[in-house]
């Protein structure tokens, strides 16, 4: 159930790999890396994932009896009449309806399903790397960098706390890595005011590498793969 590919796995090796293009923007500005790096494997889009403990509506057009309002199992399964176990979680909407409709045309002729999500998670985001506590954050408890990574218990020792990015979804389905901090300067803000200044959107996730090579390979090992389902990010087509 993985939701993203190269595009985020490129962003997150050019945050520790590139620090002399990362030091030189200012607060705010996107990598100066080449467009093509990440621009060139993958296109994405958001669209909502389904997940434990949400609530959907599966109408089956001219078969109420088989229509139901469930709720999603830990295990990420539902249940409906006709179909005892339907592994659900990781699906968006649209995708589910097609996988009812293929499991029920064994019981029913061409039958139609909608999926109507009517509970489901709040908007949130994410602090992953070199933090005391990575994980998901409710935005209306981060709504800026500073409020989430103070959830998050703040960066580790170890932390490259200097390259801390930002990984948004921008409206053409490039997934980018926003630097958080610029070159320090006694004129220029504190780090400290500049997270506090940053706001977050639904999906944000804010990356803290650590330093050394360990960086580069146990965030995509073990951090970031844990979080793939809750996303949201779906590979919208290959540039190639």
């Amino acid at each position: 159930m993985m939701r993203f590919t190269g595009s985020l796995l490129v962003a997150v090796w050019l945050t520790v790999l590139l620090p002399g293009c990362s030091t030189a923007l200012a607060p705010g500005k996107r990598m100066s890396a080449a467009p093509e790096v990440l621009r060139s494997s993958v296109r994405f889009q958001k669209e909502y994932l389904l997940s434990e403990g949400d609530q959907i509506e599966v109408s089956v057009w001219r078969t109420p009896e088989v229509s139901r309002t469930v709720v999603f199992r830990p295990d990420g399964n539902i249940s409906l009449p006709l179909l005892q176990a339907i592994k659900a979680a990781g699906l968006s909407p649209r995708e589910l309806a097609v996988q009812l409709q293929q499991a029920l045309a064994v019981r029913l002729v061409k039958p139609e399903v909608n999926v109507i999500p009517l509970s489901v998670r709040q908007p949130t985001v994410y602090v992953l790397g070199d933090a005391k506590s990575p994980g998901a954050y409710p935005l209306r408890n981060a709504v800026t960098a500073a409020q989430a990574l103070a959830l998050a218990g703040g960066a580790l020792r170890s932390a490259k706390q200097d390259h801390i990015s930002i990984f948004q979804l921008t409206p053409e389905g490039i997934l980018e890595a926003i630097p958080l901090f610029g070159p320090s300067s006694e004129s220029g803000p504190s780090p400290y005011l500049q997270m506090a200044a940053t706001p977050l959107k639904a999906d944000d996730t804010i990356f803290i590498p650590e330093s050394g090579l360990s960086a580069v390979v146990r965030p995509v090992n073990d951090v970031l793969a844990p979080f793939t389902i809750y996303l949201n990010y779906k590979l919208l087509e290959k540039a190639y």
